[in-house]
This record gives C-alpha cells, sequence and structure tokens, in this order.
C-alpha cells in the first residue's frame, strides 16, 4: 500500500516534504492508522478556497490552517452484492457502509482532534454524514453538509473524483467512507493526485450511469453535463448530478433501490413541500426501520458505488493501466 504522506503517486518516488511541521504529520498519520483508519492525507486549508461559503472550512475555524481527510476502508462483499440485479437484502450494505462506518469515522475524527490539542493547537472535526441543514433545496436536494468530504479528500491527495462524483482512491475506488478534521496545526500537505488518471468514464462505458436506477448520472460527458473546478491549479471535473433523483433512490422511495414500495418519480424536481408529501407515501415500517434501527439516515441503492470497475487502483477495462497502490 502506498504511503500518501511520501509517495502520492504509488510509484515509488519519494516527495521532498514541503514547509509544515513534518514531524508532527508524520506522528499524527501514524496514530490514526494505529487506531484504524485506512487511509489519512493532509492538505492546506487554502485548496478549499473554490468551496461554497455554506461549506467553507474557514467559516467554522477561522484561523484553520490544514485540513485532515480520514478514509475507512468499506466491505467488499456488501458493495459487490448491491451491484447485482437481484438484491436479496440492503440491510448489510446499510450497516457495515455507513451504520458502524459513520461512528468509527466520528470517533477518529473526535481522536485527531484531540490529538492535535492536546499538543497546543486548536482543531475542530466534522461528523461523517450529518448534514446541518435537514431541509432539502435545488442545490443541495440531500440537504448540505458542513464541509465536502470528497472536496476535502482530493485537497488532501487521497483520491480524485469519478464522473459519478464519488472519490475515487487508488487503493479502494469507490470503497471508502470520509471525513475532516480542520486544524490550526501547520501540516504538510501531500501532493494532490492527477484528474482521470483512475476514471475513464468513456472507457468503461459509463457504467455507473447505466446502473442508476433514477438517471441521476449524465450518460455522456459534454460541457452541458460535467462540472468543472480548479483546486490549486489542479483542474477538476465530474458528472452533473440530478440530485433530487439521487436523493430518490437513495431514500429508498423506489423497490429497485432497497425500498419497500414504488414512489412513482414526478417529471420535474419536486418543491420542498412536495417532497414531503411523497415521502409520506413510504412504507411505515420502512420509515420506522429509518428511525429505529440506523438513527434515521439509511444508505439505500449504491449502485454506481457498486459497479464501478474502479477497484484497488485497477481499470480492468485496460490492463496496463492505472496505479496498483
Amino acid at each position: 500500500m502506498r504511503d500518501p504522506e511520501t509517495d502520492p503517486k504509488g510509484d515509488g518516488i519519494v516527495q521532498k516534504e514541503a514547509s509544515g511541521d513534518a514531524a508532527l504529520t508524520r506522528e499524527l498519520r501514524e496514530f490514526l492508522l494505529g487506531r484504524g483508519a485506512s487511509l489519512v492525507g493532509f492538505g492546506d486549508v487554502s485548496r478549499m478556497e473554490g468551496a461554497p461559503e455554506i461549506q467553507h472550512p474557514q467559516r467554522y475555524l477561522p484561523s484553520a490552517e490544514s485540513l485532515i481527510s480520514i478514509a475507512l476502508h468499506i466491505n467488499e462483499g456488501c458493495c459487490d452484492h448491491v451491484a447485482q440485479k437481484e438484491v436479496a437484502s440492503w440491510h448489510s450494505y446499510q450497516i457495515f457502509t455507513l451504520g458502524i462506518v459513520n461512528p468509527t469515522l466520528d470517533r477518529l475524527a473526535f481522536e485527531a482532534a484531540s490529538f492535535l490539542e492536546d499538543r497546543g493547537h486548536i482543531a475542530y472535526p466534522f461528523p461523517a454524514n450529518s448534514p446541518h441543514v435537514l431541509r432539502p433545496s435545488r442545490e443541495y436536494p440531500g440537504g448540505p453538509g458542513d464541509i465536502s468530504h470528497k472536496h476535502a479528500a482530493v485537497a488532501c491527495g487521497l483520491g480524485e473524483f469519478g464522473w459519478h462524483t464519488m472519490v475515487l482512491t487508488p487503493e479502494f475506488g469507490t470503497r471508502q467512507k470520509l471525513t475532516t478534521v480542520l486544524t490550526t496545526a501547520p501540516l504538510v500537505s501531500n501532493e494532490m493526485l492527477p484528474q482521470r488518471e483512475l476514471c475513464d468514464p468513456k472507457a468503461c462505458g459509463y457504467q455507473c450511469a447505466r446502473a442508476c436506477p433514477t438517471a441521476a448520472i449524465p450518460k455522456v460527458e459534454t460541457d452541458e453535463t460535467t462540472v468543472a473546478i480548479c483546486m490549486d491549479g489542479v483542474r477538476l471535473s465530474y458528472g452533473k448530478l440530478v440530485g433530487w433523483r439521487c436523493r430518490w433512490g437513495c431514500s429508498g422511495m423506489l423497490k429497485a433501490t432497497g425500498g419497500y414500495k414504488n414512489i412513482p418519480m414526478p417529471r420535474e424536481e419536486p418543491t420542498e413541500e412536495e417532497l414531503l408529501v411523497y415521502k409520506a407515501q413510504m412504507d411505515p415500517w420502512q420509515l420506522r426501520e429509518h428511525s429505529k434501527s440506523y438513527a434515521g439516515l439509511v444508505p439505500y441503492c449504491g449502485k454506481c458505488l457498486g459497479v464501478c470497475p474502479v477497484k484497488q487502483g485497477k481499470r480492468p477495462y485496460t490492463a496496463t493501466e492505472g496505479r496498483t497502490g
């Protein structure tokens, strides 16, 4: 497995350390890996300058200098299962990609923050999966999180964006969950990874888009279907997800995505009030499962995550390409 701190490209070439406290960076990384993190990366907070104001890191900690991105590898078998046409059960996927994973990430974020504050720095941990505004909007159909863990992970050199908007890492492809910590500590930034080294949607035939039950992922790459951003001089792009359609599937409102019954999708994006009416049509036993078993945060669907051919840094459709990690 590559060392993102000294070998961000996974090619055996050790990068020279940039400005920052190298000893503290190394010590923190080793601490988090020892506590169960699968991947840890660091980035200068300035790399997030283009983030939406509502998710800008320095909104929470104005004196922050560094980002810490923590990834936890999720269960491969559960991801493979929900990628199948016939899914026997979503329960293992829900537990072993969220149910126990997010509390573990929250613990790791807290421990990272405590590690830094015990050494005289200020740190601000974010929850792994709790939007601070549950009410949806056109810009944030799932409710906006306090920060984009995906953008933070890319800024910290852990991975690149896939066409489906998920982060792809050389180690695990799509199969990790993320959390983020801000700190005033001057940590050494990892080198950001090149864009499209792992993801080539044309080469794989847009498998994520073809698998999406709600047509939320564009099936062709054009200027109109692409989000393009620049982060620390690195040009990045990913598909322009139709958020409300994605939420329909991830909320379990179709049988094909794990729901107990089909709630017919409207042709146009529903208003906030209309969405509540649609949600009220969901099976009451399914809603009981939401509130009792998973604290209201249940992942359904997972088709794009499961079918993505980028696994452990390899493109199966071009065997000679991609890093092996």
